[in-house]
């Protein structure tokens, strides 16, 4: 069985990757990149890994996504937020309806319907066109990443800046978490989780619950610096996490929503899924302090 990772380069789908990787045994894995520079150096960095195959695609040329799809049975797709982020997901669902992909798994976002941030809306449009494709799929909804807390840096500053209230509370997922689940569905027969959507929230806290877990860690006050909207903007375009005017405003107007409501779900899904706790926020800033 090979599962095909689209895009290969993503943080989300390098966790997913490594958690497929640590099986005994694990499965055949083709890596897509968006050019020839990316592909090398997936290249360079699976080089001893025989089961392990890389590939380029425009995720706007139907064509390379077939060719990417080529004999391969299940697929993992985790969009980026641009403007044609719909279209580009589209063009995958279309692409592995023609290879005769077996199971479709998708990353997509918790609370897709909010009709005030367009990222989510965007891929509520990609969703409903995998449910009308007759497609196999299981949907994964992720929470608030953990791994946006810069654990170390707030660490070492003695600050951690957020750009909206510290007293919203916000659901929180480990991305370790996350793939671990990801990989047991992908690596599952493909009837056990057909057409299925699962909210994954591992923890609930609010930022000030946060700078008290790294207060407690650092064993020193630790305390949360807002820093104004288009710095926090401009920040994620300098890291290169953010790529067109869409993508900035996306991040805007996310900003404005947890101000005001945050992102929360249930944790119940996720523990059912794991079948053991989630990794709490508390957790994971003792984890990451001490790696």
């Amino acid at each position: 069985m090979t599962i095909v990772i689209i895009p290969a380069t993503s943080r989300t789908n390098t966790f997913v990757i490594n958690a497929l990787l640590s099986f005994p045994r694990p499965p055949s894995i083709r890596l897509v990149a968006h050019t020839n520079t990316s592909r090398m150096r997936l290249q360079e960095v699976f080089v001893n890994r025989p089961n392990v195959s890389t590939a380029v695609a425009d995720l706007l040329d139907p064509l390379s996504l077939r060719n990417a799809l080529n004999g391969a049975r299940v697929v993992l797709y985790n969009g980026p937020v641009l403007a044609n982020e719909a279209q580009m997901g589209k063009n995958v669902v279309d692409a592995a309806c023609a290879m005769d992909i077996e199971k479709l798994v998708y990353c997509s976002v918790l609370h897709p319907y909010i009709s005030r941030l367009p990222h989510h809306r965007s891929k509520l449009e990609v969703e409903e066109y995998i449910f009308e494709s007759g497609l196999n799929y299981t949907i994964l909804q992720p929470a608030h990443l953990m791994q946006n807390i810069a654990v170390k840096n707030a660490l070492q500053c003695g600050y951690l800046q957020v750009p909206f209230s510290p007293l919203v509370t916000h659901g929180f997922l480990d991305l370790a978490d996350f793939a671990a689940v990801a990989a047991a569905i992908l690596r599952a027969r493909p009837s056990a989780h057909a057409r299925t959507r699962y909210e994954l929230v591992g923890d609930m806290a609010s930022y000030r619950d946060v700078s008290q877990w790294l207060s407690e860690s650092a064993r020193m006050p630790i305390t949360v610096d807002r820093v104004d909207r288009d710095t926090a903007v401009q920040r994620q375009v300098h890291s290169g996490r953010l790529r067109d005017a869409y993508g900035c405003d996306a991040l805007a107007r996310m900003i404005v929503y947890y101000e005001e409501h945050g992102l929360v779900g249930s944790l119940n899904t996720l523990r059912w899924l794991l079948g053991r706790e989630p990794i709490s926020v508390k957790r994971y800033i003792v984890r990451e302090a001490h790696t």
